[in-house]
Formats: structure tokens, C-alpha cells, sequence
């Protein structure tokens, strides 16, 4: 019973002082006191525990000489009975041994500590283990929360998508029913001035038409377009590219501002592919106080790709709308750097 290194030290410190009192020491009191103090760490059962205490004591009534050990035994009593255990105290008492009842007191108090840490740090490891489990626990938490937030997500998008179709047929519906109809009627009319007004009106029904169905498709677009997920598409179909992107931006785009950037980002790509010996890709895309940067580079070796044709030229288009630039060159690799202000900035 108690901390192995303790009771040896414990009853190392008993057999100096029995030592050092006893002119006369017996090696069979040593002994015996020993094989009682150890027994219980033996069989580590509490019943031992309690028999070696208990022949302790009744030693001590047939020789006086095992009184050295009595701390030990006291030791051991502490373990098993806590504070009652001062009963041990009498025999110390009566024999007037003031220097093992100091003793005593001092590992019993020394002994409350041990058990007082050791309890403390019971209580830590089992703390420590209830916070792994709620920490295990809160992962599953949230990831089935993730699970059921991107599953909202997908019905609303798709409940705006059937709201936007329906939309999109009640408006070509009425507008095409009613269509027919009036060119169904015009062969019938025979005057011309009555002709040009049948047609008139058939153009602008064909144009009410066209713009709701513009205007529905625009939307559609606009909410279902998640640029940074798109880019990230993008690179993983670049098979033979180890790809790096970042995306620093808070703020949120407009549809065309979305199709521009995704636009020049597919045709950077598809220039990669199409011309350059590498096998890194880069994309970054940050946010700066009144403009965004974007830059495309691949760590080939080849020529920069031709400034002729409609890829690059139409890439500087897109972004002079915006009052930026763009510009190519070779540094490492070909490199596509992009420059958009934002609204009202210089």
C-alpha cells in the first residue's frame, strides 16, 4: 500500500535511526519488520495490509525493539484508514520514543500531501480524458452540423433555381402564347398601317420576353456562382500541376465582375497548359484598400506565350473596364499579373 519509493525511503530512514540507537541491533527485528512493511505491495491485497499492521503492534508487546518500526506501521495504517490511523500514535506515547512520534507526525503530514497530489492529479487525468471526450464529441457536433449547413445550402440554392425556372416559364409562356396568337391573327389583316402596329406590338412582346428570360438567367448566375470554389475547380482539373492558390478577398463581387475574373483565370490556365514545360501552378488574388491584384504563374521554362491572338489582348480588355492593367513577362516562369480597381477609386 502508498508510493514504493516512499516506504523505502521510509523505512531506510527507520533502520539508520534503529541503528544508530540501538547498540545491539537485531538482524531478525530488521528483517521481520521489513518482510511486514513490504508484504502488502507483494499480494496488493487490503486484507495483508491490515494483518502485517496488526502482528506489527502485537510484536511490539513481545519485544520493545520493534517500536523503531512503528512508523512504518503507522505508514501503512495511514493508507488504509486515513486520519484514524493516529491511534498508532499510543505505543510511541507510552514508550516515550519523542523522536519517532515526531517522525510520525512529520510522514503522516508528508503522507497527506502525497495523497492530496495524488488525488489532484486523478482528478486532472480524469478531467483531462472527459475533455478529450467533448472535444471528440464537439468534432462529431459540428461536422454533422457542416453536413446539415451544406445541405440547406443546396436545397435553398435549388429552391431558388425551381422559383427562378418557374419564373422564367410562367414569363415565356404568357409572352409566347400571346405571340402566336397575334401572328396567328396578321393573316387576316389587310391594312397596312394595321400590319405595322400587329408587328410592332409582336416585337415588343417578344422583347418583354427576352428580357425576363435574361434577367431571370443573370440572377440564377449571379447567386450560383462561388468564385473562390470555382477557381479551386479549376486547378483540380490541372492534373499535371502541383497547384498552389490564394484567395485573400472580403468582399463580395458582382455577376460581372465574377465572369471577368473567372475568365481571365480559365484562359491563363488553358495558356499553362497549351505552352509551358512546368509543373507548379500559382493563382493569387488579393484585396487591397482600392484595388485587386491577381497573379498566375507556372514555373516553366518556355518562350512567354504570343501577346498576339484573342486570349491575351482580350484578358487586357477585360480588365482596362475596370480601369486597371495587365501585364505578362517571363520571371521563373510565365507570369500573368493583373491589376482591378475598385468602384470610385483612382
Amino acid at each position: 500500500m502508498g508510493n514504493l519509493n516512499e516506504k523505502m525511503m521510509t523505512f531506510l530512514i527507520l533502520l539508520i535511526y534503529y541503528l544508530y540507537a540501538e547498540s545491539e541491533a537485531s538482524v531478525i527485528i530488521v528483517l521481520v519488520s521489513f518482510i511486514l512493511f513490504f508484504v502488502s505491495d507483494v499480494f496488493k491485497t487490503t486484507y495483508i495490509a491490515y494483518f502485517s499492521v496488526i502482528i506489527m503492534f502485537m510484536l511490539l508487546i513481545l519485544d520493545t525493539h520493534f517500536v523503531y518500526f512503528i512508523p512504518g506501521a503507522i505508514y501503512v495504517l495511514l493508507q488504509l484508514v486515513g486520519p484514524y490511523s493516529i491511534v498508532g500514535f499510543i505505543p510511541l506515547f507510552l514508550l516515550s520514543e519523542w523522536v519517532l512520534l515526531i517522525f510520525s507526525v512529520l510522514l503522516m503530514y508528508l503522507s497527506f500531501l502525497s495523497l492530496k497530489l495524488e488525488r489532484r492529479t486523478k482528478e486532472n487525468r480524469n478531467m483531462r480524458d472527459q475533455l478529450t471526450e467533448d472535444n471528440i464529441r464537439l468534432r462529431a457536433q459540428r461536422n454533422e452540423l457542416m453536413k446539415n449547413h451544406e445541405k440547406d445550402i443546396y436545397l435553398a440554392g435549388l429552391n431558388e433555381r425551381n422559383r427562378i425556372a418557374r419564373d422564367m416559364h410562367d414569363a415565356l409562356g404568357h409572352s409566347l402564347s400571346s405571340s402566336i396568337l397575334l401572328i396567328e391573327s396578321l393573316q387576316f389583316v389587310n391594312d397596312e398601317a394595321e400590319l405595322k402596329q400587329s408587328l410592332k406590338m409582336l416585337q415588343d412582346r417578344l422583347k418583354t420576353g427576352m428580357n425576363d428570360i435574361r434577367h431571370s438567367i443573370h440572377h440564377l448566375y449571379d447567386t450560383s456562382i462561388d468564385i473562390e470554389a470555382r477557381i479551386e475547380q479549376y486547378l483540380s482539373d490541372m492534373e499535371n500541376f502541383e497547384t498552389h492558390f490564394v484567395f485573400d478577398v472580403n468582399r463580395e463581387f458582382k455577376q460581372e465582375e465574377k465572369i471577368d475574373i473567372l475568365a481571365i483565370v480559365r484562359e491563363s490556365l488553358t495558356n499553362i497548359t497549351k505552352h509551358s514545360n512546368g509543373d507548379e501552378i500559382s493563382v493569387i488574388i488579393k484585396e487591397h484598400p482600392k484595388y485587386l491584384t491577381m497573379t498566375i504563374k507556372d514555373n516553366g521554362t518556355s518562350e512567354a506565350v504570343p501577346n498576339k491572338g484573342m486570349g491575351i489582348q482580350t484578358m487586357k480588355e477585360v480588365v482596362m473596364k475596370y480601369g486597371g492593367v495587365l501585364n505578362t513577362f517571363n520571371d521563373q516562369g510565365f507570369t500573368v499579373h493583373a491589376i482591378f480597381y475598385k468602384e470610385g477609386a483612382n
